[in-house]
Parts: structure tokens; sequence; C-alpha cells
């Protein structure tokens, strides 16, 4: 059970993020916490743990119990770990050790587990999440999915009675969407209490018992599953909530000239396996082409192999009509890849360090780079890697266009975006799309391929090829697949 008064929170002193906020949760009930980005979700949840107050120095005026304990108080504190299972927002920032049966194991030894009886459990826990022959593969060479499906593994590894679930379906596909859902209905059945906060309301709406809708740090209305009228949805979406099916868009006419193509293009990793073998692809200028398909498929093996950070397994890459040829450690030109963490393109410590440096690195009046950022003035002391999720994706594909590439591939750019964040990220591709940009988008967001895909490929991993379909078609698989078709 969980119940919870909180007056007001914050990380500063007399600076309130959270107020006012009331809530029960009894055993075999599930909440959801849903609001846009900024409104305090992910702060309750760190509120509710007694994170906020025990690690973070920040401040608490109001009372918490979970299981009979209280997270606001040292003793208990240190016990709430027994009792509750929590999965984080980003996989990489809650992953600690270098393989998923070690990540695991030491989650139960932490609790006092044997060595042996550990390592017994981890293994059956990584099973069940599919995760058994990548046991004691080193993380890194997890796809987000695959770690998503681990610290699922680890939370619940040890049976806790409450669950806190923080945007789950982060970096999950549909297939995976559908084992959270089955995973969560189960353990309602099972008698236990669950907190998920998610901005992806449609994909639990009829499995949880009531919606709780949070907006600037406030509970502004609770809602019964049964009250979700389509004015309710309506009023969410434009909220930033996605609680609605994906809109889908005409396509815009690809008629500009062939920029890239590929020929009989077979890839994977040296001495693994053939992930996607024959793709035929053709991206033409100002064309916007998405890839769908299960984690794992091979969608950032394509990417990585298109810019030439792995090599070929067989076929052919042109680009502008020229053979790309890998030359091990060197990129090819045109095309800038940004990766599914856009932490990975920062360097400096501050935005305007930054963009300075990338100025210098590009030749590029830094004016011209701040231009295109429109939060640049507010947050130009402020380090890159503290932005918010939005604004680091923002700065990644400026970084792009910056670097003067033909080409963006953008690997899952909408992971943890709300729906007013998507629709910025839509307005800031399609201008760039406009100025003659083409892009290659690896995703498993229905809303990219409904409202920002001009051609859209599917990659099986049954017949490991790629085949360009219908949008229609695939945001309907999708859906389909999660178990939330409207």
């Amino acid at each position: 059970m969980i119940k919870y008064s909180i007056n007001a929170a914050g990380y500063v002193e007399n600076e309130k993020i959270l107020e006012n906020i009331l809530g029960e949760v009894s055993p075999g009930e599930t909440i959801i916490m849903a609001g846009p980005s900024g409104s305090g979700k992910t702060t309750l949840l760190l509120t509710l743990t007694g994170v906020l107050t025990n690690l973070l120095n920040g401040w608490v005026k109001g009372k918490v119990l979970i299981d009979d304990l209280d997270p606001l108080q040292d003793s208990d504190f240190t016990n709430i770990p027994y009792v509750l299972g929590a999965v984080l927002q980003d996989p990489d920032k809650q992953i600690a050790m270098p393989t998923p049966l070690d990540e695991v194991s030491f989650q139960l030894e932490n609790l006092g587990y044997n060595e042996e009886e550990a390592q017994r459990l981890a293994f059956l826990a990584l099973k069940k999440y599919g995760l058994e022959k990548k046991a004691n593969m080193h993380v890194e060479y997890l796809s987000g999915g695959e770690k998503r499906r681990l610290t699922f593994a680890s939370a619940t590894v040890h049976d806790p009675k409450v669950l806190f679930l923080d945007e789950p379906t982060a970096s999950v596909d549909p297939w995976g969407i559908k084992q959270i859902r089955e995973f969560i209905v189960e353990a309602e059945k099972r008698n236990k209490t669950i907190i998920i906060v998610e901005h992806k309301l449609k994909y639990f709406m009829d499995i949880v018992d009531e919606i709780h809708v949070l907006r600037r740090g406030k509970l502004e209305r609770v809602y019964r599953k049964e009250e979700m009228t389509n004015e309710v949805l309506d009023q969410l979406e434009e909220m930033g909530i996605d609680a609605k099916s994906p809109h889908i868009l005409p396509s815009r006419p690809v008629k500009n000239k062939i920029i890239l193509k590929t020929r009989n293009l077979t890839i994977g990793y040296p001495n693994s396996e053939v992930l996607v073998k024959d793709i035929d692809l053709e991206l033409h200028e100002g064309e916007i082409a998405v890839i769908v398909g299960p984690n794992g498929s091979g969608k950032t093996t394509l990417l990585k192999t298109l810019i030439g950070a792995i090599p070929a397994i067989d076929g052919e890459i042109y680009y502008s009509g020229e053979k790309l040829v890998y030359r091990g450690n060197k990129l090819f030109k045109g095309l800038f890849y940004v990766p599914q963490q856009p932490d990975y393109l920062f360097i400096e410590t501050s935005l305007a360090k930054e963009i300075l440096e990338l100025a210098k690195k590009t030749r590029t009046d830094p004016k011209i780079i701040a231009e295109k950022i429109p939060w640049f003035n507010e947050l130009k002391n402020t380090s890159p890697y503290n932005l918010s999720h939005g604004q680091r994706r923002w700065l990644s594909i400026i970084i792009a266009w910056v670097y003067k590439s033909r080409i963006i591939l953008l690997d899952e750019p909408t992971t943890g975006l709300d729906y007013s964040l998507f629709k910025e990220l839509k307005r800031l591709i399609n201008k760039l799309r406009d100025m003659g940009l083409s892009f290659i988008i690896s995703t498993h967001d229905p809303r990219v391929v409904g409202e920002l895909a001009d051609t859209v490929y599917y990659m099986d991993p049954i017949s490991r090829r790629l085949d360009l379909r219908d949008k229609e078609e695939i945001v309907e698989l999708l859906e389909r697949i999660a178990g939330v078709l409207f």
C-alpha cells in the first residue's frame, strides 16, 4: 500500500517543484501519473521513494507511507529496497554492472542473498525477460529495448510488493510494450501496488484504476478509466499527453534526385550472424525515410553501416553517385549519425562553450548556430548534459546540421518526448528538410511514422529483409502489436 500527502517539495529550499499532491494506492491497484514534460512526475517518484531528501539533499513537507515504512525517515529509507522495485526512465543511468547477470545478481546481493542463490535467481529473471542468451554479454552491446528489459529484471527479481515504473515505454518497441502491459496485469493479479509515470497514456489507460494528471507540479485532476471520453483525450493531448491514436498525415511526393542508395547491402557485426541482407534503399534530397522494426533487428547497425562506422558484410553504398568504401575509423562525408543518447555528442561544460567549440570546428558563425536554438540566451550557461531531454535532442540535430551534412541519420530521436516536445522536434526536422536536407530515422514510434515519414521501411527479423511498406499499415501494425488499437 502507498499513501502520501505532499504539501510541498523541491530540490532547493523554498523553491517548490511539487505542491498539494494527495494519493493512495491499495494492493492490487495501479495508478498512472500522466502529465507533460516538466510537470513534476519524476520528482514525485523521487519524493515518494525518499531519494529526494535522503540522497539529493532536497526537501519535503508532508507524509509518505510505503508498506508501513516512511521513506522520508533515515531509518526506514534503508529498508525501502526490500519492498520496492523501481524502473527508472533512462536505462543507462540505472544499469551499473558490466553484464546482465552481474546487474541482476548485484541487486540481490545488496539485499543479503548469498552469491549462489543470487546467480540462480538472476538467471531465472533474465530468462523471464528473454535475456538468458545475453546473460554474460557486455551491456554496451545490448539494444535500448534490451537494456529496458534488463532494468525490469533487476527491479523485480526480489518480488517486491510495490512497483514504481518511470516512463517504462522509453526505448521500448511495441513488442516490448505488450510485454510490459502483460507484466502489469500479472502483477495486479498478484496484489502488487503499482505507480506508473508515463506521458504515453494510451498504452496503459485500459489496465490502470486511476489516471492522475499533473501539471506545473500540482495534481490537476484524477480520472477513473471509465471517465476517459474523447473530449477528455483531446484535452490531454493539448497538454502534451499522448492519449490518442497517432495522426496519419499525407506523405510528400518524392521527386528530387537520389542522394543515397544501397544495392544488395548485407549488414551485421564482424564475427556475428547476418542481421539484414540484400537491402535496396533509395533516399532522395529532402526526403524523410523511416525504418521500423523490433529492437535488435538491425536498425542501428544499418545506420552505423551507412556512415562507415562498421563495414558492410556485402553489397554497395552510393552517395551522390559515388561508391563509398569502408576506411576503418574514417567516417563517410556528407552523412551525420545522431545516436539514441544525444549526450554522446556533447563535449563542453556549458551550452555557450559547446556552440563556440562547434563554430570553431566547422568554421561557422556562432551567432548563426545560436539563432537555431530558441532557448539559447536563457540557458547558455547551463551544461548541455543538464538540458531537458527534448532540448538535448534539439541540440544534437543542430550539431548535425552545422557540420553541413546533407543526410542526417537519427536513431530513436523521440524516446522520452511527450507530444508537445514531439511536435517541436517535428517542426525542426521539417524546417531542415525544407532546406534540402534528407533524413533516415530509425524508430518504433507510430507518431514518427504517421506525422513525419515520406517513405517507410520495415525491418523484418524473420526474413532478415528491409521492405518498403505503407505508412497506414505500419501504424496499425505497431498499435496492434502493443495491444492498444483504438
